[in-house]
């Protein structure tokens, strides 16, 4: 017996030890008069009434707690809702900014095109390849859309008109266009404010700068950095005034005849999205113009 009541204590310590405090309160507070009167009914009323307010305690701050967590579980749940709703307001936000953007981009494009005196096909730049020999953009019109090979390319930017290329091969509903920048692309030019002429062909992977030869070495003293470089219309295939580039260098080889003028592109291809396709003014397949 003293090993299980030892056992039961030491199980039940704290519970113990509380119950002797409460016992030893209620004796203080029966004591009146140093006369201490023992009445069990009312220390029995006290200690089921300490309980049932422990308990009564308990079990509101329990309540309370639950209904705060399903109180914040809310918030979060409203948070997480907001945070979707804004997430698809900034996306539609973006998209109408694209097509406004697109918009302003198409409206620039109708503007420039109403401006150029020759018939002209515009299509869209859907793809770029720089793994073939041949640097080429592909654009979304075709034969259907009456496309066809050797037709120079232009475009508009920075509300200036520029020599983008000519078409390379065309597909029934795609083509393939030839920049500038491809060292197969040779143009006929002249410098816009003395007129002298040379050929203007690009240097492959530099899509930023593009070669003039054959100028006269005489015009060294006339030629200034800046000047503009346009399409002379030599040749047949590029007409006349189309602005090439400007001149941002020039060298005179000691070895060589001619100016070596470094000009860069009026157009910048990174950049390029829409174009125009130029129709022949005749009937006849013009020739490209050769060194």
């Amino acid at each position: 017996m003293p090993g299980l009541f030892e056992s039961f204590f030491s199980r039940h310590r704290k519970g113990a030890t509380l119950a002797g405090l409460v016992l030893v309160s209620l004796v203080c507070l029966l004591i009146s008069n140093r006369t201490i009167v023992v009445k069990p009914k009312e220390i029995g009323l006290s200690v089921g009434g300490f309980f049932q307010k422990g308990f009564t305690g308990f079990f509101n701050w329990f309540g309370d707690t639950a209904g705060s967590i399903g109180q914040l579980r809310a918030a979060r749940e409203e948070l997480a809702a907001a945070k979707e709703r804004l997430q698809q307001m900034d996306q539609e936000t973006r998209e109408n900014l694209e097509l406004k953007r697109q918009n302003a981009a198409l409206q620039a494009q109708l503007d420039f095109a109403q401006t150029l005196p020759a018939e002209r096909i515009s299509a869209e730049v859907i793809a770029r390849d720089t793994d073939n020999l041949f640097s080429t953009l592909t654009i979304n019109k075709g034969s259907r859309q009456g496309v066809k090979k050797g037709m120079p390319v232009v475009a508009w930017q920075g509300d200036i008109e520029g020599l983008v290329g000519k078409v390379l091969s065309v597909g029934p509903g795609s083509s393939e266009v030839l920049p500038l920048y491809d060292p197969q692309c040779i143009v006929s030019s002249r410098v816009d404010t003395t007129r002298d002429e040379g050929l203007v062909s690009g240097q492959g992977q530099d899509r930023g700068t593009l070669v003039m030869r054959y100028v006269k070495k005489i015009a060294k003293d006339k030629i200034s950095y800046g000047d503009l470089i346009v399409s002379s219309g030599l040749g047949g295939l590029y007409p006349k005034g189309i602005n090439v580039g400007r001149i941002r260098e020039i060298s005179a080889p000691a070895y060589d005849t001619s100016l070596v003028l470094q000009v860069q592109p009026i157009i910048s291809f990174e950049r390029l999205e829409y174009i125009f396709l130029l129709l022949p003014a005749s009937a006849a397949t013009p020739a490209e113009a050769t060194p």
